[in-house]
């Protein structure tokens, strides 16, 4: 929803018309003209004014349509997951040490279909509930992880705190089975902001050691393109998200 150019200039040329329909004749030097003409300045300053009044609130909506994705979205948000679900984009091949040691890939992680989020294992809030997260998730996608069909991948934005250790104890605080869920960290310290960057994740200090940052879990399908972001707390959306994305969605549907 753009103002183009002939918009402006139909406005611009209706406000010159006004202008010159209605200047003021100050010839006759009298107090009547100038009553006149004064009135005549109220009224084409009124309507100079409606113009641009009209011109500020359609620019506001053309920035408003282009930043809410068609105003479907409300927030960066829902913008970058309706972004997700209509153009789902490669995700740069990033590098991952792993908590259960080795270093891989996002190609050469295990599973068709990777439910990424991302955490730091000190935080209180957030990281707690993806842990419960992807403990449920474990259990609700057993039979596609045993399959070798989706894999859990957790990623830590605080490689500096967060070593292999630190991440496996995160993972057993949550789950007492390892199985299917995988946590590292960036493979380089300079590479935290490329993963979150290819994700969308928003990171910032909150000025008390930790962070804040939006949370969700990242879909990634066969081939390796971020098709949906959902809440974390959507436990039946993830799962389902994560059949379609193997391909199973239709197997399961019929087994229900």
């Amino acid at each position: 929803m753009a103002i183009d150019s002939r918009t402006m200039e139909s406005a611009r040329g209706l406000v010159a018309n006004r202008t010159r329909s209605n200047g003021p004749d100050l010839d006759s030097g009298d107090g009547a003209s100038l009553s006149i003409a004064a009135g005549r300045h109220g009224r084409r300053d009124a309507w100079c004014t409606a113009i641009a009044t009209t011109l500020a609130f359609a620019a506001g909506l053309a920035i408003a349509h282009a930043v809410t994705d068609g105003f479907e979205a409300y927030t960066l948000e829902s913008a970058r997951r309706l972004q997700a679900l209509r153009a789902p984009a490669s995700v740069p091949d990033l590098a991952l040490v792993l908590a259960d040691d080795g270093r891989t890939r996002l190609s050469g992680m295990p599973g068709r279909v990777l439910l990424v989020d991302f955490v730091y294992t000190r935080c209180p809030t957030y990281c707690v509930a993806l842990g419960s997260v992807y403990a449920r998730l474990q259990r609700r996608l057993a039979p596609e992880i045993a399959a070798g069909e989706v894999r859990l991948v957790s990623v830590t934005f605080d490689p500096a705190r967060d070593g292999p250790a630190e991440l496996r104890a995160y993972r057993a605080r949550h789950s007492a089975d390892p199985a299917g869920w995988d946590l590292g960290r960036p493979a380089r310290a300079g590479d935290v902001e490329r993963w979150l960057a290819a994700f969308g994740v928003v990171v910032i200090p909150d000025g008390l050691g930790g962070y804040a940052h939006n949370a969700a879990v990242h879909v990634l399908g066969p081939d390796r393109k971020l098709v949906a972001i959902l809440d974390t707390q959507d436990i039946d959306g993830i799962a389902k998200a994560a059949r379609r994305a193997a391909g199973r969605q239709a197997v399961h549907v019929a087994a229900r």
